[in-house]
């Protein structure tokens, strides 16, 4: 999965606000294992993801089930203590759902109507969810954040609802939508094609030519009498 860097991540939330209504302030929906990764890669979330994601603000979010998870394994290990200390003090999604993969699942449900941005670690669970148009996906590479490029799911969707959402708005608001799309439509360079131009016939090249293996004849000089 290809993913994106500052100058295309822009774009991206800019298409992703215009076409699933997902704008500043962000609600981040965090997961134990990206919360507990930044812990130990000592990357500050309240700073850090912001900044990422060029806004002043995010709110935080996580699932109890997230939750209860981190509790779990902060007896045995530091950074699961500190991960567990930190998720407490976000705001808390009680899905009544004990699997943290399906609490996350759930909290974003078939279309993101809660417009969050998921923060998470887990593989399968970024692969479950780029089957769901609108969900823009983040995640920790070492201490590096990233930024997943638009799933094909939500580029489906956004085919079937820019015109209607084009019909719906004024020509400033039409235009602006109009150019966010246009920057994601990859562009073919022209190339041009020099006409060949016939070869001209060059003579024997001196080196390749193969001297005579005949003996020269040498000139005798008569005497004189």
């Amino acid at each position: 999965m290809r993913y994106l860097r500052s100058k295309h991540i822009r774009k991206a939330l800019r298409q992703f606000q215009f076409l699933c209504g997902i704008k500043p302030p962000y609600k981040v929906l965090l997961d134990g294992n990206f919360i507990a990764m930044c812990i130990k890669m000592n990357v500050d979330i309240a700073t850090r993801v912001p900044k990422f994601l060029q806004t002043d603000k995010c709110h935080f979010i996580v699932t109890q089930a997230a939750l209860e998870e981190l509790k779990l394994l902060s007896s045995s290990d530091t950074a699961m203590m500190q991960a567990w200390t930190l998720a407490k003090t976000f705001q808390t999604v009680d899905l009544k759902e004990d699997n943290v993969t399906n609490a996350t699942l759930n909290a974003v449900g078939e279309r993101n109507d809660r417009k969050y941005i998921v923060a998470t670690q887990e593989t399968e669970l970024r692969s479950a969810l780029r089957r769901v148009p609108g969900v823009p996906l983040i995640y920790l590479n070492r201490s590096v954040l990233v930024f997943e490029d638009m799933s094909e799911a939500t580029l489906k969707i956004s085919r079937k609802e820019d015109h209607i959402k084009m019909s719906k708005l004024n020509n400033d608001e039409a235009k602006q939508l109009q150019t966010v799309l246009d920057e994601n439509k990859p562009t073919a360079k022209a190339t041009t094609i020099k006409p060949r131009m016939p070869k001209k016939a060059k003579g024997p090249n001196p080196l390749a030519v193969k001297k005579s293996s005949k003996p020269k004849k040498m000139r005798t000089k008569k005497k004189k009498d």
